[in-house]
């Protein structure tokens, strides 16, 4: 259980600074390095390169009908790897402010960037490769504009790109007090892909199955994605509101962590579950695009 390295004392009545000025052992852990290649190498680079890598899975998978220029595997499954591979980015990317909320560790903060840039180049690259190769009438610009779900997917990805190109310290410096508020734009990239979606699946209720439930557990339901989306939310959501953090960090100056943990064990279960059958989205039509022999189901 992650906890303060030293307990301080206060007088009755008197608060202790925020939670998010003091450093946890995980941290203090991370912090320390160690010999690699004649080079000391801390462990928080080495664990946020272990966990950092991953994010490229979406185009990795993606990349071999890219490059071979298979329309037909492209036409067919990109849309699906690389909308679930940003929906699985975007998540990631929002994660990271609650798990600090609960654990009060701070090593993995930069994945919030990584992911953030990782997620703008794939949806990106979603947008062009859904442009040149999608059946919709209407040439590159109807490709992503022909519909309302299109639409919504594109503005996304027009409000990623500023958003990528201004995380980083200079970008951050030269802004001043604009920048957070730039950044905050990634909640309307959140709320656009709900809009999305709903458009998309028609608020859930299509017909036919979405995802490679016909082809595994005959259970279309967990595999809508707005259904996995809004499980996937709820905590995250939750997290963000102010009465929520309040709790959680009065519980923690406390010194009641383990309250704090088993209070959101269910939402954390629910978090998992919905991301893993994302994974299983992406995974499942991901390698077979990789295979160049497209499961679309």
């Amino acid at each position: 259980m992650a906890r303060p390295l030293v307990e301080e004392r206060f007088p009755h009545g008197q608060e202790p600074p925020p939670l998010v000025a003091s450093r946890t052992a995980v941290d203090a852990w991370m912090e320390h390095d160690f010999k690699f290649a004649g080079s000391r190498v801390k462990r928080r680079t080495v664990a946020c390169v272990v966990v950092g890598i991953f994010a490229l899975t979406p185009l990795f998978l993606i990349s071999r009908p890219i490059i071979q220029v298979d329309s037909n595997t492209l036409n067919q499954v990109e849309p699906d790897i690389g909308g679930t591979g940003s929906m699985l980015l975007l998540l990631a990317t929002l994660s990271i402010t609650p798990l600090v909320t609960l654990t009060r560790s701070h090593w993995f903060v930069p994945l919030r960037r990584w992911f953030g840039i990782v997620l703008a180049v794939t949806a990106t690259t979603d947008a062009i490769v859904g442009g040149l190769t999608s059946s919709f009438a209407g040439g590159f610009i109807g490709h992503l504009t022909g519909h309302t779900f299109l639409l919504a997917g594109l503005l996304m990805v027009m409000i990623m790109a500023p958003l990528a190109f201004t995380s980083n310290n200079r970008a951050q410096r030269a802004l001043g007090k604009y920048w957070k508020p730039l950044q905050r734009l990634t909640y309307v990239v959140w709320a656009l892909l709900f809009i999305h979606l709903a458009l998309l699946e028609g608020f859930g209720f299509q017909h036919g199955t979405n995802g490679p439930s016909a082809q595994l557990d005959q259970n279309p339901v967990m595999h809508q994605r707005l259904y996995q989306l809004a499980a996937c939310s709820l905590p995250l959501l939750l997290l963000r509101m102010p009465p929520v953090k309040r709790w959680v960090d009065t519980k923690q100056r406390e010194g009641r962590q383990r309250l704090v943990y088993l209070a959101f064990v269910p939402l954390a279960a629910l978090f998992i579950l919905s991301y893993a059958f994302i994974i299983n989205e992406l995974m499942f039509k991901g390698i077979s695009a990789f295979r160049e022999q497209p499961v679309n189901g």
